[in-house]
């Protein structure tokens, strides 16, 4: 993607000289390694046809002229005294803190992405021995990556972590990696569908609290809704500020679409705003998706200040996230296994699980069993629990 930006896997120990030719729009670029790290391992140059002012210095192409590239980090967003934070704080950590079992048990977790991984992460933590068993040769499910013949890094879509994720927030600080995380600028970006190339932004500024800092950004973008689009949008979510989350859950019957036509929401409000929202979200379309799910995202950031500031991760998930909790539950004497595709779950007389089956007709045995699998798989022919109701 020849944008003019940096990504940190390009940057972090690279030595080379890059150049792009063309005609480049001037952007920001933000990245998560930092202006040293260009200037000592790294020289990048940016190229122009322009007939302005040429790059006399060694090595450069005649009638290119070289563009300054300013690559910056955000400070982390103060998230610790957020009560949402300290109540996912203090029931991780009381797995750490709780008494040690007399006998462990042996809990086999199938699905390496983050909930196996996690799940397996929290049980070392309380004592316990989980063999998490992945089918693929690669950690992560939906946050897995491919790296190609190039060296460049192939992601499975689009990862954000939102300053209103307290779990996964407080996982990066238990394991010492919250540096990882690439923070933005205070704002949501969307490409307009109706002009293609253009993008619109949304500014939430850092003086108001929320959610006067999400109404300020909405009421000062005038490229993507109208005054009464955004007038009819406000009063469409005025039950979900003021029922909170019994009217959040009340809401898990219907899809998005489905919402915003009973709440009398402009159809644009969903083509502009929300198809985005939802694939960015769950992968899916608004027809399709829970609006319990855009509410409850939708509640964290009118109660959060930075509940919708973003970061990035400075790496590919496998590596960067992964293999961290990887190394911490096989420190604890847990163990992560590729490779090991799950053909079949076998059970007992009286319905329980026996072991699990695995393709290479390996029986993994357990005291207890955990299926941190995609959902999908349940309804496809192929599917080891197909033949069983589960």
């Amino acid at each position: 993607m020849d944008t003019g930006c940096l990504s940190s896997m390009n940057i972090a120990g690279a030595k080379q000289v890059r150049s792009f030719a063309g005609q480049l729009h001037t952007q920001r670029c933000f990245t998560s390694s930092s202006v040293q790290a260009l200037k000592t391992s790294h020289r990048t140059t940016f190229s122009s046809t322009s007939p302005g002012l040429r790059n006399k210095g060694k090595g450069s192409r005649r009638g290119l002229r070289a563009l300054q590239v300013v690559c910056q980090d955000f400070p982390r967003p103060p998230l610790e005294n957020t009560i949402n934070y300290l109540e996912a704080g203090q029931l991780s950590s009381s797995f750490r803190s709780s008494e040690r079992p007399s006998k462990p048990l042996q809990v086999v977790i199938a699905g390496a992405g983050l909930a196996g991984l996690s799940t397996a992460k929290y049980l070392a933590d309380a004592g316990h021995k989980p063999i998490v068993l992945e089918a693929r040769d690669v950690l992560g499910g939906k946050l897995a990556a491919w790296k190609d013949e190039d060296g460049d890094w192939y992601e499975t879509g689009l990862h954000i972590f939102f300053g209103a994720y307290p779990n996964v927030q407080n996982l990066f600080a238990e394991l010492g990696i919250s540096d990882r995380l690439q923070w933005k600028e205070h704002s949501m970006i969307f490409a307009m569908p109706n002009k293609p190339g253009e993008y619109s932004r949304f500014d939430f500024p850092e003086t108001l609290p929320a959610p006067l800092n999400g109404v300020w950004a909405i009421l000062k973008n005038n490229e993507m809704l109208t005054w009464p689009e955004k007038v009819k949008f406000a009063i469409g979510l005025l039950p979900a500020m003021l029922g909170g989350q019994a009217y959040v859950e009340a809401q898990d019957g219907l899809t998005v679409s489905e919402w915003m036509e009973k709440q009398g929401v402009p159809d644009r409000v969903n083509d502009e705003v929300f198809i985005a929202m939802s694939k960015a979200l769950n992968f899916i379309n608004p027809d399709e998706l829970s609006m319990q799910c855009i509410l409850i995202a939708l509640n964290r950031f009118l109660q959060e200040k930075h509940g919708s500031k973003m970061a990035f991760l400075d790496g590919n998930p496998p590596e960067r996230l992964c293999m961290p909790i990887v190394n911490h539950i096989q420190s604890l004497g847990g163990e992560v296994r590729l490779n090991s595709r799950i053909q079949k779950i076998e059970l007992n007389p009286d319905g329980t699980v026996k072991h699990f089956a695995l393709t290479d007709g390996t029986q993994i045995t357990g005291d207890a069993y955990v299926c941190a699998a995609p959902g999908a798989i349940y309804f496809q022919e192929s599917c080891f629990l197909c033949t069983y109701s589960v």
